[in-house]
């Protein structure tokens, strides 16, 4: 593979006309952050010479599971930045040392946070009272992921080159933990490190049966998401391994939506009003131009697959609590615009559409066509409130008939 840090002239213009950025300061960040393997391996030290001893991390001092919980997260983040870079040059040796924007986003995001938890595990080293958990909710979460459509084929091969390495150190931590003696009254929480264990390996089983030499953008968006979910169970996963008296609060992650394909467009379940705010629908159904309007919306929406996908994270937010509806006067209950989705209030915190929102919070969901004919992206997002009570209406009309 060509040197990343001296591309030749030609890599340089065949770089420019692809939009891609420069990745001298990714490759900076890659090689500051190899200390994070010399944190595993000094981490790991601790923990075998714990085992020989005879003591675990159940009943070791809060600085040693500080020390291995820092030290996974480091490896992971470090791991998962290298695999995407690598992945990247590999599948587009044409333009090494260069990246797309979204590439360039995710893996600055990974690198980025590695010296945070390597600053952790060596202060966890150097101070036998430093406790992690006294300073941040744990177990953490991988920093948030670069939302782009389609996702780029070499993030998907990306995320599978990177769970291996990941996967089998989870095993072997929790194969470990469990070996040097569980104390009876911990027994279930061995347990559901196990099955969380478990869960993140069926993840990535699915999404690897899920491959097809065909591209289909509905299956590609239910791998990426089973191999996302996965990566964010094994790296909660290695977490409650390093610092087992985290599970006795911990709550677990909830599993990705994945949509139905006979709700799609075409299929035999598919509902043009599924987006629709219930309290308002018979006022929308009985409107010509709203009938108009969201016939036109499925028809310009280019991945609804997408769409039903968000609007079904809302509706398993809404099943358990974590949102409810608004209720105000009038028409109030709906946005606006076209497909008038419901308006929501976050009762706990909850993710939705990649976006972490808080208790109180007003939103709604968008899907809009409308600017596509001038050569602009369709619309898919969460809407952040507060909202205001009004008499306009917005059919979004992207034909412009109507």
């Amino acid at each position: 593979m060509a040197d990343p840090l001296r591309p030749t002239l030609m890599t340089k213009m065949r770089a420019s006309l692809g939009g891609e950025r420069d990745a001298a300061l990714l490759e900076a960040m890659r090689a500051a952050g190899r200390v994070a393997y010399g944190e595993l391996m000094a981490a790991e030290k601790v923990r075998s010479e714990m085992a020989a001893t005879g003591s675990s991390l159940w009943a070791a001092p809060a600085s040693a599971g500080s020390q291995n919980l820092a030290a996974w997260n480091a490896f992971v983040l470090q791991t998962l930045g290298e695999t995407l870079l690598d992945a990247d040059y590999a599948a587009k040796p044409g333009t090494v040392g260069f990246v797309p924007p979204v590439t360039y986003d995710q893996t600055s995001r990974w690198f980025a946070a590695v010296e945070s938890w390597v600053s952790r595990a060596r202060q966890a080293r150097a101070n036998p009272d430093y406790d992690i958990s006294r300073e941040l909710t744990l177990p953490a979460g991988l920093p948030a992921w670069a939302e782009v459509e389609p996702c780029p084929p070499e993030h998907l091969a990306a995320l599978l080159a990177a769970i291996p390495p990941v996967r089998e150190h989870v095993d072997v931590t929790v194969f470990a933990l469990e070996k040097a003696g569980v104390p009876e009254n911990r027994r279930a929480a061995v347990n559901q490190l196990k099955q969380l264990a478990a869960e993140a390996a069926a993840a990535t089983d699915y999404a690897i049966g899920l491959r097809t030499q065909r591209h289909h953008p509905s299956l590609h968006e239910l791998i990426e998401n089973n191999l996302k979910h996965a990566l964010e169970l094994w790296f909660h996963a290695g977490q409650l391994a390093a610092m087992p008296q985290l599970l006795d609060n911990y709550r677990a992650l909830r599993p990705p939506v994945r949509p139905d394909i006979a709700t799609l467009p075409g299929g035999a379940r598919f509902d043009p009003w599924c987006l629709t705010d219930p309290a308002t629908l018979g006022q929308w159904q009985r409107d010509p131009r709203a009938v108009q309007a969201i016939t036109e919306m499925w028809e310009w929406d280019p991945d609804p697959a997408a769409t039903l996908t968000l609007k079904a994270e809302i509706d398993t937010a809404l099943a358990a609590g974590d949102v409810a509806p608004v209720r105000a006067r009038k028409n109030g209950t709906c946005y606006y615009e076209c497909p008038w989705s419901a308006l929501y209030e976050v009762r706990r915190p909850v993710t939705i559409g990649g976006r972490a929102l808080k208790v109180v919070q007003q939103f709604t969901m968008e899907a809009a066509a409308d600017d596509m004919p001038q050569g602009m992206p369709f619309r898919r997002g969460i809407i952040l409130g507060p909202f205001r009570n009004t008499d306009e209406v917005e059919y979004c009309d992207p034909d412009g008939k109507h």
